[in-house]
């Protein structure tokens, strides 16, 4: 697992300046204006940034990217970029890595900052990352996508002008992919001073205008930003408690099965989820359930659960650990839960019933499965195809006994990791 920031968003250059950022922390993402006249939305004021953009650009049209659901109409986070170096930095990502972004933001409040990490004139901060759902997408490459992949990505500034002109395209993963916020500071004790989280956990030097330049991290300079942004040891540490539990009667299930994919531990040569990296929860096999602790495609699940045709959930990933030379890249199909029971979570539901894992060196490859595999990360299965790969898994032992002693270890070793905060970057 790697990354690399992006600067994005207004700047001091900009009409009505950069975003702001308030003594709370609390901040407004602000894009660029669109420079192509065939793109007829979002404006500022359908972003709802009227209020804080001077009165005759507020019809503007934006370049909203990257696009953020979470303050539009878009349902997918999305990004494209035609320029190097973005375009370079781009490049070198793939699938489940993660694309930051961060602004320079000025602040705007009459009181001192409550945060010490806040700079009270100006300072760059992350304002949220994609984790990337696919490699990244080039201009080539999208022309010849499925379909279904294209409408996920038809929000996309780029995909809206008239000529198409992204050198790469990025899909974010719904579920692991998010808009803080409470941003990440960049500045030190001015906007021009890089912190620890510039000059300790990325490779950049912090000298010269590193405010304006693509910052890489590697696993460890990733995974420290993550932990800023989310508590590892509360969400692993902490189980949610079921609030129903319906069983299902077995004779009223068909034969069907369909895909769920996770992310796999690059440290581990076993099938399980990326605990130290990613802080995933799923698959939650210690309850040998998915969507145990959180939503992961919870539409999916949704619909697995309410189809009485559907008995078998396949665990599919691809495999991360470099030191498995002949699984390394490939994406396998590792298990499956067999359905059983209904678990009601309080505000999501969980599938859980009998569990089989096998080791890479006898689970199926995805590409025997399905066509355009490396796009797929849900899909039924037909009965044929779904007794067949139940044969096949079957075949091969079942390690997930030595599934869950491994995530074991790897909870204790993200638990006894150092975990850096806010303010460590001051």
């Amino acid at each position: 697992m790697k990354a690399v920031a992006l600067n994005i968003g207004a700047n001091s250059s900009s009409p009505g300046g950069r975003g702001p950022i308030h003594s709370d922390g609390s901040f407004r993402y602000i894009p660029i204006a669109e420079a192509d006249e065939s793109v007829a939305s979002p404006t500022y004021e359908d972003l709802g940034l009227n209020d804080i953009r001077p009165d005759e650009v507020r019809d503007t049209v934006t370049h909203f990217d990257p696009a953020f659901p979470e303050i539009s109409e878009s349902t997918e986070y999305t990004y494209g970029d035609r320029h190097p170096p973005k375009t370079t930095e781009i490049e070198r990502l793939e699938e489940g890595d993660l694309l930051f972004f961060y602004a320079t933001l000025d602040y705007v409040d009459d009181r001192a900052p409550e945060h010490e990490w806040i700079n009270d004139d100006w300072g760059a901060y992350i304002i949220g990352h994609f984790t990337l759902e696919y490699d990244p997408i080039t201009k080539e490459e999208y022309h010849t996508l499925p379909q279904e992949v294209k409408e996920r990505l038809g929000y996309n500034a780029h995909v809206r002008r008239e000529e198409f002109d992204a050198e790469y395209l990025v899909l974010g993963n719904r579920d692991d992919s998010q808009l803080y916020d409470t941003p990440i500071p960049l500045s030190g004790t001015t906007g021009t001073e890089a912190n620890q989280f510039v000059t300790t956990y990325s490779k950049d030097s912090g000298d010269g205008p590193w405010y304006r330049r693509p910052l890489r991290y590697d696993r460890e300079g990733t995974r420290s930003l993550l932990q800023v942004q989310r508590s590892t040891q509360s969400e692993l540490g902490q189980e949610p408690s079921v609030v129903d539990r319906t069983k299902i009667d077995p004779d009223t299930l068909g034969t069907k099965g369909q895909l769920q994919f996770f992310f796999h531990a690059p440290e581990s040569p076993l099938p399980v989820r990326d605990i130290v990296g990613k802080s995933k929860t799923e698959p939650h096999l210690e309850k040998r359930a998915e969507n145990y602790c959180n939503e992961c495609y919870q539409r999916n699940i949704s619909g697995f659960l309410n189809d009485s045709s559907r008995r078998y959930l396949f665990l599919f990933t691809k495999c991360r650990n470099e030191d498995l030379a002949e699984s390394y890249g490939t994406r396998y199909v590792v298990g499956y839960i067999e359905k059983e029971n209904r678990l009601d979570m309080g505000d999501h539901v969980a599938v859980q019933g009998p569990t089989r894992v096998v080791d890479f060196e006898d689970a199926v490859p995805l590409s025997e499965v399905v066509d355009s595999y490396q796009y797929v990360r849900s899909k039924v299965l037909a009965e044929s195809t779904t007794a067949e790969l139940v044969e096949q898994l079957d075949a091969g032992g079942n390690v997930l006994e030595e599934c869950l002693s491994e995530v074991e270890r790897l909870k204790e070793q993200s638990w006894n990791s150092n975990t850096p905060s806010r303010s460590d970057g001051c």
